[in-house]
């Protein structure tokens, strides 16, 4: 295993955060302002994984650590991806495609993209132009995407790391993909776990990044009461929770979890093992 690095890039719900158009939802803690989900993995070797898509993800790209300062060049920007993992096609989660083809041009090659095959058939319906031809995309300034499609259960290799996964419930939304890479696993937009999961899959884990939308229960996503539970369950040695509603006030949170579970955050940096 190597030591990889965990950026949080987009910690925030489908509507972001935090709302307009009501003055007693906004917030002024920048750590309430949250894009829309998304996390990049950048490896040892400058090896790049983003985890999503979505409509924020030019923005996350552009300045992952939400460091930069208006109309400054932003240093930290990705310049490369060696491939997605899509865990879903909802739009926050896949919207984002297009923003890909920048990173075509920098790099002069295709991006390989892991979804199951259910969600693969989606964007491949949605996204068409995505999926032509590299010689052919790269003429029309289009994104030039490899579909690779993934089955619960079954391992592969990203860079060196082999990556499982594995099926979740988004309750009456559908279904999600979990991954596990390494000591890593990453679970959003999910109501409901299987139970041989728990046990044979998300054993052993040492960071987990778990939804978590609020304290009132929601049918498609996890509270922070069932959320607690799962954490329970999993026994990670750290875990960080994301997908918060505007409800979730940043600076409200520090003092009521543990010290082990962390309100994350947009641009919060995790050194993982994979």
């Amino acid at each position: 295993m190597a030591e990889w690095e965990l950026i949080l890039t987009g910690t925030g719900t489908s509507h972001g955060n935090p709302p307009w158009g009501n003055p007693n939802m906004w917030s002024n803690d920048p750590r309430d302002h949250r894009r829309r989900s998304g996390a990049i993995l950048k490896g040892p070797g400058g090896e790049v994984i983003l985890i999503d898509a979505g409509p924020d993800l030019m923005h996350q790209l552009r300045d992952p650590y939400k460091r930069t300062k208006m109309y400054e060049y932003p240093t930290d920007c990705i310049c490369r991806c060696d491939g997605v993992l899509i865990t879903h096609d909802h739009a926050d989660h896949c919207h984002g495609l297009n923003d890909l083809r920048h990173l075509n041009r920098l790099m002069g090659s295709e991006i390989p993209l892991y979804a199951h095959e259910s969600h693969l058939n989606t964007l491949l319906q949605m996204f068409p132009y995505c999926f032509r031809d590299a010689h052919a995309v790269y003429e029309m300034s289009s994104p030039a995407l490899r579909a690779i499609p993934i089955k619960d259960g079954e391992n592969f290799n990203i860079c060196g790391i082999d990556v499982q996964s594995f099926y979740m419930s988004h309750g009456p939304a559908g279904r999600t993909s979990g991954f596990r890479l390494g000591k890593l696993a990453y679970l959003t937009d999910l109501k409901e776990i299987p139970e041989e999961t728990l046990e044979t899959v998300l054993n052993d884990i040492e960071v987990l990044v778990i939804d978590m939308l609020r304290d009132e229960t929601h049918e498609t996503h996890l509270n922070w009461e069932e959320a607690e539970t799962l954490i329970q369950r999993i026994k990670p040695l750290t875990c960080y929770l994301v997908h918060m509603g505007y409800e979730v006030c940043h600076s409200e949170w520090l003092d009521r979890l543990p010290d082990n579970i962390i309100m994350s955050y947009d641009g919060l940096s995790v050194q993982v093992q994979l």
